[in-house]
């Protein structure tokens, strides 16, 4: 049955170069939202109707892997919400209610279609290839986009997100093909992990140059992002899986990139510095001021003693000036802008979207109040769990990767490592920079990280219950 070929495996490499690499266009809109159906809706819609007719085929071998039992139970968690959002509360219409219920259904879909096709470690390599060559491909997007203009597609407001092609500023971070730079350094924080760990327990040396050269490029177009949640998780969930594979002495290099990397990236470094007040307050002594010239004020006469007529407001006609790129490296200091962004940043997350999920969900404890119903973006995924599908929702969704690592960690003690056990380890780093990154960015939400999400845990779950 293994010798046969399954129809599955080309679709999958499909998807696998497919998801990170094309831009979000929309192909059209739905009523009610900005969140537009695109062509990798089409695509997995299609993958998972051949899925299903494997399923039938062979009388659902699915069932054999007890993990969809858990599945099942955050399956059924959700629906509950839906159907309470959608009789109860009514907080938003029936068809975005059932659109963002199926979107979930989507996503998780592509952890039983891969784990249909992966049987064993010996195909693990085809999965690292492909997801190496879209790496270095989504990098060299990345560059084109700093450094020869090529256009950018954001879903970051309703107007991006009708497939706008923009272009990057001196200021503006790259998104490559990701809808925004948070996605992208999401994605980035994930697959260096996973690049990294692998590299160091390859034994072919040419691979091992090969990745390590893909590893630094990948890693620079990180910094780039200046995303500060997705460096320090990559950082956490890289020392993790070097300590795990007892690699120790090359934790002194990855640190020392680590720091040189903030000190050399300015955008990363102002925004780094702003997040700290402390350190804010001592950046801003520092940088040079302007002094003050003072005006001569005329003295007051018989003529301008009248009191003057308010002067007639003049509308100045807004230019489009078109968004430009620099070539070269600049030496002044970041536009106080930034300070203000990263500030703002907070203050949305503290202020507006983490107290409208913690209201959600005292308003139904136990199953929240539906899919959707806290606005697009909450920006801590746990808190959204929470909010829209409740404790159950939360419960059941995590429960998922906790069995996974509670199945791992007896691993990180056994004298002798087997392959298959190496790549849990290295996919176990992989798994908690994500939930790191979940703190601050809804990772399981948008579409691209959900999807690569997915399709990693499928590939550790493989590695934890290896077949011969």
């Amino acid at each position: 049955m293994a010798n046969k070929f399954n129809l599955l495996r080309p679709i999958l490499v499909i998807l696998l170069i497919f998801i990170p690499l094309y831009p979000k266009f929309p192909l059209f809109n739905v009523n009610g939202t900005y969140v537009a159906i695109r062509l990798d809706d089409l695509v997995i819609a299609l993958s998972l109707l051949v899925y299903l007719i494997y399923q039938i085929k062979n009388k659902f071998p699915v069932f054999k892997d007890k993990i969809y039992l858990i599945f099942t139970a955050y399956f059924i968690s959700i629906t509950l919400s839906f159907i309470n959002a959608l009789l109860i509360f009514q907080t938003d219409s029936p068809s975005i209610l059932f659109l963002n219920l199926l979107r979930r259904f989507e996503y998780i879909s592509l952890f039983f279609i891969t784990l249909s096709i992966i049987k064993n470690t010996r195909q693990f390599k085809y999965i690292y290839l492909i997801t190496f060559f879209t790496g270095l491909l989504v990098a060299i997007y990345g560059f084109g986009q700093k450094y020869f203009k090529f256009p950018v597609i954001s879903t970051m407001n309703e107007e991006f997100s009708k497939g706008q092609w923009i272009q990057m500023d001196v200021w503006t971070r790259i998104s490559s093909t990701f809808a925004g730079h948070y996605d992208l350094a999401a994605y980035l924080s994930v697959i260096l992990v996973i690049i990294g760990g692998i590299t160091l327990i390859q034994k072919n040396i040419f691979i091992k140059i090969i990745s390590l050269i893909c590893w630094l490029i990948l890693f620079y177009l990180l910094t780039l992002t200046a995303s500060r949640v997705s460096y320090f998780a990559y950082f956490g969930g890289f020392t993790f899986t070097l300590i795990v594979l007892k690699k120790y002495l090359w934790i002194i290099p990855v640190t020392l990139l680590f720091i040189l990397s903030i000190i050399n990236s300015k955008d990363l470094n102002q925004r780094l510095l702003a997040t700290i007040p402390a350190l804010q307050n001592q950046f801003i002594k520092n940088k040079p001021t302007s002094i003050p010239i003072p005006s001569f004020i005329p003295t007051p006469t018989i003529n301008n003693l009248i009191t003057p007529k308010p002067p007639i407001a003049q509308i100045t006609p807004i230019q489009i000036v078109p968004t430009v790129i620099r070539h070269q490296p600049i030496d002044e200091f970041p536009p106080v802008d930034s300070d203000v962004g990263v500030a703002r940043s907070g203050e949305i997350r503290f202020n507006a979207e983490w107290p409208r999920a913690i209201t959600a969900y005292h308003k139904n404890v136990l199953i929240g109040t539906g899919l959707g119903s806290i606005t697009l973006a909450t920006d801590n995924d746990y808190l959204r769990l929470l909010g829209e599908s409740g404790l159950l929702g939360l419960i059941t969704f995590l429960l998922i990767p906790v069995i996974f690592i509670f199945k791992t960690i007896p691993l990180i003690f056994l004298k002798k490592t087997k392959t298959h056990h190496l790549y849990s380890l290295v996919l176990m780093g992989g798994l908690l920079t994500t939930l790191a990154n979940a703190t601050l960015i809804d990772v399981f939400e948008s579409s691209k990280t959900a999807y690569l999400f997915w399709i990693m845990m499928a590939v550790y779950y493989r590695s934890l219950y290896h077949e011969k």
